[in-house]
């Protein structure tokens, strides 16, 4: 009697975890051996295999990184003395690209509203960077917002403060304040907005940055000054005076690097920098370095603003001897390189930085695994392929016709 008790408790078990086994364990297929086959995930049966979101424009990539890898650009930055504490949040690889792409921008999946906010655009450079955001919004299928900063780095963080209660769907960010846009970014990432930055900020995250090898850049210039004062027959020995901005810039930083690269091999010239932010600002300055440098050696432009105010003061005053040379590809200064002003410059073009800047952030919409950083190239313009660069990077229009007053 006990023994059936027993065997009826046990059957009693046997049903009630039976019952309790989920279905899809029970009707499991059976193997050709007759034992349980092994069923995959769900999900796994369903889902057909994700495929990797390819870049717009990636048929243009010269890769230096390859996908996968994260340039490091904080040790970059502090092997030119500058303090940098970035995270480049895109993980597809370092590249090269032309300036004008072969293949076309990326098209907006939806109706995507981008803000913009650019550092300046009083210089030249400025100008034409943001009207060509707008062309490459336009060519895109973007509704651009955009705001001029004008050096001011609170007026930067409301502008875009207000982009984010406002729900765009990206931001591009030109900083003002390298370090002190790092609260601006910070928003943007906890709000969960794609946004890529135009000029590296030096603190903060950001998905990717567009940018020059703008050691490059200065070394070029300092290789035609060095270049031109050899060729007029003076000694290595006096002073060089060159502009740069009033702030930290990291790119004005790998400039000089470049720069001091090139004359560092000479003991006896003695470098000295001036500061400014318009033209005017470094007319005046120079203006006064003449005066206090009778003999001066040579000058260098680290960008437009100063490149624009040094010649014209070294006009007014008539001192021919000077020889300076420059960086960035404005009318003005290429005027003054076939006028015989300047003796050279180094240009990139502001339209590609653009066109490429918002094929960055249309794919980073898209979900691509962007390249966190992007070079544009470099080109040395002098007498020689001055006219050739003028029509390059001012399309539509010619040298000679801005010689005659026709833009």
């Amino acid at each position: 009697m006990k023994k059936a008790v027993a065997l009826m408790i046990v059957m009693a078990v046997v049903l009630a975890v039976t019952a309790c086994t989920p279905a899809t364990e029970s009707k499991a297929p059976a193997d050709n051996s007759g034992n349980a086959a092994e069923q995959p995930a769900a999900s796994n049966e369903q889902a057909a295999p994700s495929e990797k979101l390819v870049h717009s424009n990636a048929d243009d990539f010269d890769y230096i990184e390859g996908p996968g890898t994260v340039f490091d650009i904080n040790t970059y930055y502090k092997n030119v003395g500058i303090d940098c504490d970035v995270t480049l949040l895109s993980t597809g690889g370092t590249v090269r690209v032309p300036d004008h792409m072969t293949s076309p921008m990326p098209q907006a999946k939806e109706a995507y509203t981008v803000g913009f906010s650019v550092y300046y655009t009083v210089d030249e450079y400025g100008a034409i960077l943001l009207e060509s955001m707008k062309d490459a919004a336009v060519a895109s299928g973007i509704n651009l917002l955009v705001h001029d900063a004008n050096y001011d780095q609170n007026a930067q963080n409301q502008a875009v403060e207000q982009w984010i209660l406002a729900g765009v769907d990206g931001v591009i960010v030109a900083p003002c304040d390298f370090t002190g846009v790092k609260g601006t970014l910070d928003e943007l990432q906890d709000a969960g907005i794609p946004y890529v930055t135009f000029n590296p900020p030096l603190a903060g995250a950001t998905y990717a940055v567009q940018s020059c090898d703008f050691i490059e850049q200065g070394r070029i210039a300092g290789e035609m000054l060095r270049d031109a004062i050899i060729a007029e027959g003076k000694d290595m020995n006096g002073v060089v005076v060159y502009q740069n901005l009033p702030f930290v810039h990291p790119n004005a930083a790998t400039r000089w690097d470049g720069f001091n690269s090139v004359f560092k091999e000479f003991p006896d010239v003695e470098i000295i920098e001036l500061t400014g932010i318009s033209p005017e600002e470094h007319y005046v300055a120079f203006e006064g370095a003449m005066s206090a440098y009778p003999d001066m050696l040579g000058a260098w432009a680290l960008y437009d603003s100063a490149a624009v105010g040094m010649m014209n003061a070294k006009k007014a005053a008539n001192r021919n001897d000077i020889i300076l040379s420059a960086i960035d590809p404005d009318q003005q200064i290429l005027k003054g390189i076939y006028e015989g002003d300047i003796v050279g410059t180094v240009c990139f073009s502001p339209i590609g930085q653009a066109y490429w800047t918002m094929s960055q952030l249309v794919n980073l919409m898209h979900g691509v695994d962007i390249p966190a950083m992007v070079y544009l190239p470099n080109r040395k313009v002098t007498t020689e392929n001055v006219a050739e660069a003028f029509e390059y990077y001012h399309p539509g229009k010619t040298l000679q016709g801005y010689l005659d007053g026709k833009y």
